[in-house]
């Protein structure tokens, strides 16, 4: 007797297709193939193939295929300390998974975790799974890869050592076996807790398993003597060892002579279902320019229901760009930068407040404003964001999400009370928080954030008329993938996209703003396409009851972390760090020395003093709810 056909049930329409379809038979929508990152030894007992709590099937010994994505997520128990990290962590995503849920095993339990870089495949050119990524060890492509996209990744290690650390589980990124890059993005395959390393720790890891000899001695000199001070002053931070990165990352860019352009196209419709516009964008709907040297780019969706919304979201347009188009990206300290966009959006917020003073609106007759925006100067990309109007980055690896919705559900996600799937499920989990022009400056709290850039890719700014009910993750193949590999023009995507959003949801105002990203050097190439040169099949296996992270040897801050089947860490004796000498931390300034000795020799150097902008967190007190 032939097995039962294992299928695939559509979300949207319900229908059971064969798991190898990558649309539904029925309605032709692109599949959701929600693969899930199994950590717990209860799965042990199972073979690839069978079928796990009726709904989950097993594609390896580690990984799950969720048969029923349309389901409910299961649910957690949120009093369990072992889920805290990763709901705390929720916004450092794309490069911290998500938590999925629990599910309860007759052996045990699993945690189900989402959008881990959980497979590496694509060889040969050979046509990705929806759902699976490109990841692979950071270790195992270090040497495929050039100086930039080198200096990026640890540059992006060092902006999540604080945040880890502030959740114990930094050792995380001491671990070969959980630290991943995908294309520019390093991503970790699950979190592991254990008592807090050190930076000397770190220095250590770096020095064993990174290097830059292979590609300039003049980089690899600076970055040595940066892990020996990691290693034996105590007046090295986080701050300093990414400023120091970040110096050798602009000085990379000009010592192989990169550069940036980029193209915009803006669409904004009404929608089939709505009176009037209340979206507006900047620059103004209809446009396509190309070969721009910088860019200012901004999103805003005034508040359903709110009489006034196009008011606001215009009056939002243009105080921000009478304030942002002004500051200069490249000759100011990157948290000045920081500051003047926050301060604009206070002032902006102020102005629609008064507005509503005056006009005597009270509480939800008072018009407000989301806001998605980006200023972008060579490799320097900020994004500000206030409310569920996103941001997302799309490459050739995938689509990540870039911004966190300020709404109910990820409020709940980051006080440890549910998982972004539950919280949605509750009535006023999609009910924004805060929003432009309802409330005081002083009860808001913006995000502003700062990336590098050192690859090709698109950025996208929406309103929630597209980005509900997931159709940018859904569709980003069909109509952004296309851009990349030049079969489709940014305007006929961008056009599109309005159609997506009017036929698929069609309920609100739709607005996108497309930006093409182009990084080149006088050459033409960048980076090797280092994906296929990695071989397919299972990564390297992931034991998690004996995954254990030992030091370099002679290394005299030991540490050994041995992790359960949940990732929790069973706490040794930890030696204490070595008092340090006077004389030791008066090595520090050297390696600023010798970065300014390669300055010298390749041309110039960044300033060093550059400091870490600061995040503003979304305040987890509970304020007025609103509907968009």
């Amino acid at each position: 007797m032939n097995p039962p056909l294992v299928t695939l049930t559509c979300p949207e329409c319900g229908t059971a297709n064969p798991i190898t379809h990558q649309e539904c038979s029925h309605c032709h929508v692109p599949l959701l193939k929600r693969y899930l990152w199994a950590i717990g030894s209860s799965l042990d007992g199972y073979k690839i193939g069978a079928i796990v709590g009726d709904r989950y099937l097993v594609q390896g010994k580690h990984l799950l295929l969720d048969l029923y994505p349309g389901e409910p997520a299961p649910g957690i128990d949120n009093t369990v300390q072992l889920y805290r990290p990763y709901l705390k962590l929720f916004p450092k995503r794309p490069h911290v998974p998500e938590l999925f849920g629990a599910l309860s095993l007759g052996a045990g339990e699993l945690l189900l975790l989402e959008h881990a870089p959980v497979s590496c495949i694509d060889i040969n050119g050979a046509q990705s799974t929806p759902g699976l990524t490109h990841a692979a060890p950071l270790t195992s492509i270090w040497q495929k890869a050039g100086l930039v996209r080198r200096l990026s990744w640890l540059w992006q290690i060092i902006s999540l050592w604080p945040a880890l650390i502030e959740e114990n589980v930094a050792v995380t990124l001491l671990n070969p076996q959980l630290l991943r890059a995908e294309g520019s993005l390093v991503r970790l395959l699950q979190l592991q807790v254990g008592a807090d390393p050190t930076l000397a720790m770190l220095g250590a890891f770096w020095q064993k398993h990174f290097g830059f000899a292979d590609r300039d001695n003049n980089f690899d000199q600076a970055f040595q003597m940066l892990c020996e001070q990691m290693q034996h002053s105590q007046d090295v931070t986080a701050e300093s060892v990414r400023s120091t990165i970040e110096a050798l990352f602009q000085q990379a860019l000009r010592h192989l002579d990169y550069q940036y352009h980029y193209d915009i196209v803006t669409r904004s419709d009404q929608g089939p279902s709505r009176s009037r516009n209340e979206d507006s964008c900047y620059p103004p709907h209809g446009t396509a320019l190309s070969h721009a040297s910088r860019m200012l780019a901004l999103v805003c969706d005034g508040v359903g229901g709110h009489e006034g919304g196009d008011v606001a979201s215009g009056l939002a347009i243009s105080i921000l760009v009478d304030a942002l188009e002004p500051l200069n990206l490249l000759d100011t300290d990157p948290e000045e930068v920081q500051q003047a966009i926050q301060n604009a959006i206070h002032r902006t917020n102020d102005a629609i407040s008064a507005r509503n003073d005056s006009e005597h609106r009270h509480e939800r007759q008072r018009m407000g404003t989301t806001l998605v925006g980006t200023l972008i100067e060579h490799a320097n990309l900020y994004l500000a964001h206030i409310g569920d109007s996103r941001a997302y980055w799309i490459n050739h690896w995938g689509c990540y999400q870039l911004t966190l919705d300020d709404d109910v559900a990820s409020r709940d996600v980051r006080l440890g009370m549910s998982t972004y799937h539950q919280a949605l499920e509750h009535p006023y989990g999609g009910s924004l928080v805060q929003a432009l022009g309802m409330a005081p400056s002083h009860h808001l709290y913006p995000t502003v954030e700062r990336f590098l850039l050192d690859e090709e890719g698109i950025l996208l700014l929406c309103s929630d008329g597209l980005s509900d009910f997931n159709r940018v993750e859904t569709y980003w193949r069909r109509y952004l993938l296309p851009v990349l590999k030049g079969d489709l023009s940014l305007e006929m995507a961008g056009d599109r996209l309005i159609e997506l959003a009017n036929s698929a949801n069609g309920h609100d105002n739709v607005t996108v703003a497309l930006i093409h990203c182009h990084v080149r050097t006088s050459h033409g190439s960048i980076e090797p396409d280092y994906s296929r040169m990695v071989c397919s099949g299972e990564l390297p296996e992931v034991t998690d009851i004996t995954m254990t992270y030992t030091p370099p040897e002679n290394h005299s801050d030991d540490l050994a972390v041995t992790v359960s089947s949940f990732g929790e860490t069973l706490l040794p004796s930890v030696t204490p760090p070595v008092r340090r000498t006077t004389a030791t931390r008066q090595q520090w300034p050297l390696l600023l020395v010798l970065v300014g000795l390669i300055a010298a020799g390749v041309s110039l150097l960044a300033v060093l003093s550059l400091k870490r902008p600061q995040m503003m967190d979304v305040n987890p007190s509970p304020r007025p709810l609103l509907t968009d």
